[in-house]
């Protein structure tokens, strides 16, 4: 998966928009977000995946008209949903998922437990601040 953020230039917008229409769209593009982002100036945001040639047309289709930077991006909303639900089993069974040893998720999930049961966000970084010690001592 990728994520690109694309700055249009100003003064080629019409440019890109006739340009973005034009021609065939590679079939292993794969788009799933597209987003404005509130700057100025304006920016967006595209999370998409694809192989060589979708690449290379999301270079070419957006790159042409301002500036593009795409980075390789992993997608662990499943990691955090569980963490908004305040649920160690469900992060459990996605680090399982992907291929975690059962020490690495006991641990993984050691430290998110230390700060489930915290009692403040003081507390939860000093069971944080102990839990890596711990770790660098082993």
């Amino acid at each position: 998966m990728y994520l690109s953020r694309f700055r249009p230039s100003a003064n080629r917008s019409a440019e890109f928009l006739a340009c973005l229409w034009q021609g065939d769209v590679p079939a292993s593009l794969v788009l799933h977000r597209w987003l404005y982002v509130d700057s100025v100036p304006r920016e967006m945001v595209i999370l998409w995946d694809g192989d060589d040639d979708a690449r290379d047309y999301v270079a070419r289709a957006f790159g042409t008209f301002g500036d593009l930077h795409t980075e390789a991006v992993t997608d662990s909303t499943p990691g955090l949903a569980a963490c908004f639900d305040r649920d160690l089993d469900a992060f459990g069974r996605w680090l399982a998922g992907r291929g975690s040893t059962e020490a690495e998720i006991a641990a993984q999930l050691d430290v998110r437990r230390r700060g489930l049961r915290a009692a403040s966000q003081t507390d939860a970084a000093a069971a944080g601040r102990a839990w890596a010690a711990e770790q660098a001592d082993r």
